[in-house]
C-alpha cells in the first residue's frame, strides 16, 4: 500500500489530460470574469481567497444541496416521467438550493438521445443560479465505442468541464471524480488518483468537509458495496481518502435503498450511498427477489452548518422523508465517529404477542404456508431465516431467506411465505429468525409445528384418464390430480 500510494504521489501534480481537459475548473466558472486585460494579478488572488470563505445564507445553513443518482434515461418512458418529477419535488422542498449533484448513470446507454432528453428535463426544472455537477457511470459509456468518445459525448452533452474536476461553493471544496471507462467495478488511473492527491490537500481542515462524488461504492464502505463497489484500485483511493476524515463520499451504482442503516458508513472518512431515480435494486438470495416496487425513487437533501453536515433521506415517490437524519459533527474525530462497522450490537426481538402459524387450508403433500408477526428493531429488521427442520430427528429440510420488506410503507405487520419440497405425511417444525441490517439475529425464535398431508393412491380411473392424454397434456393433468389428493 505505501508502495502503490508513493507511486501516486509523483503523479499528483499531473492535470487530468484529455479525460479532464479542465480538470479543476469550475463547470459553470469560479474564476474571475475575464475582459480582456483587466484581471490584475491582486483580482485573481482577492478572487482565490475568496472562494475559501462562507457566508451564510437567510436561513441561517451555509450549503444546501441535493444528491441524486442513477436517473438512467432511456431506461423506458418513465425514467424521463421520474426525473422530472424528483427536480419538481426538489425545488418545491429545497428551494434556492446551492448546487445540484448526481452520482453517475444520468443515461441508461450513453447515446447522444438519451443526454439530450436528460439536459432538456435537468434545465427546464434547475435553479440557474445553483452549480451543477454532474459525475459519469458505467452505463454512460455503452453507447460509443470507445472510452474516449464516451467522455467527449459526456462533456460536449451536460457542459461539465471533465469527468474529474473540482471547486469551491461558498467555501465548501467539492471534487468529482470518474471511471475511465465501462467496466462494471470502475477504473481509476493513477493520473486521477494523484490528482485527486493534491485537490484534497487544497486548504483542507478538519473543521470543514471536503464533498467527494463517483460513482462507484468503495468496497467494503457502505451497504451494497460488497456486490456493487469499486474493486480496480480501490485499495489505493481508500487509503488516500483515509488521510481526510472530513471527507464525506456520496456513491450510487448499487441502487441499494436508503432505509437501511448501512447506506451510511464511516472508518477513517464518511460515506453515503445515494439510492437510485429509476428503480431500486436490493441484495440477491432473498424470496422476494432483489428488485422491488420500480416506482421507488430516493436521494438526499444535504444541509451543511458550521459543525454539522445533516443528511435528509427522501422517498421522491411518496413525497416524504424516511427514517431519522443522518448528522456528521465537526470538526472531524475518527474517535467520535457514530456509524461505525460495530455501531450495532443490539438484537432484534419479538413481541410478547408475536407468534408463528400454519396458513388455515395451505398445508399440502410437500409444501405449506407459514405466517409470523414481524420483529422489532433499535434501527432496522432486514431479513428472516425460516429454518424448518423434521421434527422427529431435526434433520434440516430448508430455509427460506426473506426480507422483512422495509421498502415498503408502512412495513407489513406480518409477513407469510411459502415452505416448498417438503416430504409429504410428515411433521415439521419451523423456527423464524429475524435479522437486523448489521448481522444480529434474535435469541428467541418464534416457532410452529405442523404436519404435510399424505398422499391418496391414484384411482385406476385417473390412471386410465392420464393414458389417453398426449404427451403434451399429461404432465399437466398429474400435477392437478396430485394436488386433488394434496400432493402439491
Amino acid at each position: 500500500m505505501a508502495t502503490a500510494l508513493a507511486s501516486l504521489l509523483l503523479v499528483q501534480g499531473i492535470g487530468a489530460g484529455l479525460i479532464g481537459a479542465n480538470a479543476g475548473v469550475n463547470p459553470v466558472g469560479t474564476g474571475a470574469k475575464a475582459t480582456a486585460g483587466t484581471v490584475t494579478a491582486t483580482a485573481t488572488e482577492a478572487k482565490m481567497a475568496d472562494r475559501y470563505t462562507t457566508v451564510k445564507r437567510s436561513d441561517g445553513l451555509n450549503l444546501v444541496f441535493p444528491v441524486i443518482s442513477d436517473i438512467h434515461i432511456g431506461a423506458g418512458d418513465k425514467a424521463a416521467t421520474k426525473f422530472a418529477n424528483v427536480l419538481k419535488q426538489i425545488n418545491r422542498i429545497a428551494p434556492q438550493y446551492d448546487a445540484m449533484v448526481s452520482a453517475g448513470d444520468l443515461t441508461d446507454k450513453g447515446e447522444a438521445m438519451q443526454y439530450e432528453t436528460f439536459m432538456a428535463i435537468y434545465n427546464g426544472h434547475k435553479q440557474a443560479a445553483a452549480r451543477h455537477l454532474l459525475a459519469i457511470g458505467n452505463h454512460d459509456y455503452y453507447g460509443t465505442s470507445s472510452a474516449a468518445r464516451a467522455q467527449k459525448l459526456f462533456m460536449d452533452k451536460t457542459g461539465m468541464p471533465g469527468i474529474y474536476y473540482d471547486t469551491w461553493i461558498n467555501g465548501y471544496h467539492f471534487i468529482v471524480i470518474g471511471s475511465e471507462n465501462k467496466t462494471t467495478n470502475g477504473t481509476l488511473s493513477d493520473r486521477q488518483l494523484g490528482w485527486l492527491n493534491t485537490k484534497l490537500a487544497d486548504h483542507a481542515s478538519v473543521d470543514k468537509p471536503i464533498f467527494v462524488i463517483f460513482h462507484q461504492h468503495i468496497s467494503n464502505t457502505v451497504y451494497g458495496s460488497d456486490e456493487w463497489g469499486h474493486t480496480q484500485k480501490h485499495k489505493q483511493l481508500y487509503a488516500i481518502l483515509a488521510r481526510y476524515p472530513q471527507a464525506i463520499t456520496f456513491s450510487g451504482h448499487s441502487h441499494y435503498m436508503l432505509d437501511d442503516p448501512r447506506s451510511v458508513h464511516q472508518r477513517d472518512f464518511t460515506s453515503f450511498g445515494t439510492s437510485a431515480i429509476r428503480y431500486p435494486e436490493l441484495e440477491s438470495g432473498m424470496v422476494q427477489g432483489n428488485h422491488p416496487s420500480d416506482d421507488i425513487a430516493q436521494g438526499y437533501i444535504v444541509q451543511v452548518k458550521d459543525k454539522q453536515v445533516i443528511v435528509k433521506r427522501r422517498d421522491f415517490h411518496r413525497d416524504d422523508w424516511t427514517g431519522e437524519d443522518w448528522i456528521v459533527d465537526y470538526p472531524a474525530r475518527k474517535p467520535a465517529f457514530r456509524y461505525t462497522d460495530g455501531r450495532d450490537k443490539a438484537k432484534p426481538k419479538f413481541g410478547p404477542t408475536a407468534k408463528a402459524s400454519i396458513v388455515p387450508g395451505s398445508i399440502h403433500g410437500t409444501r405449506a404456508t407459514i405466517t409470523f408477526n414481524q420483529a422489532t428493531d433499535n434501527l432496522l429488521v432486514h431479513a428472516y431465516d425460516i429454518d424448518v427442520s423434521r421434527e422427529s430427528n431435526g434433520k434440516h429440510a430448508l430455509t427460506v431467506h426473506a426480507f422483512s420488506e422495509f421498502y415498503k410503507h408502512p412495513m407489513p405487520a406480518s409477513l407469510s411465505f411459502d415452505l416448498k419440497g417438503l416430504t409429504p405425511d410428515t411433521a415439521y417444525v419451523a423456527k423464524v429468525i429475524a435479522i437486523d441490517s448489521f448481522g444480529n439475529r434474535s435469541d428467541k425464535p418464534l416457532a410452529v409445528s405442523f404436519r404435510t398431508a399424505a398422499l391418496s393412491p391414484l384411482r385406476a380411473s385417473d390412471v386410465t384418464h392420464l393414458l389417453s392424454l398426449s404427451m403434451y397434456n399429461i404432465v399437466g393433468e398429474a400435477s392437478r390430480l396430485l394436488n386433488m389428493r394434496g400432493g402439491k
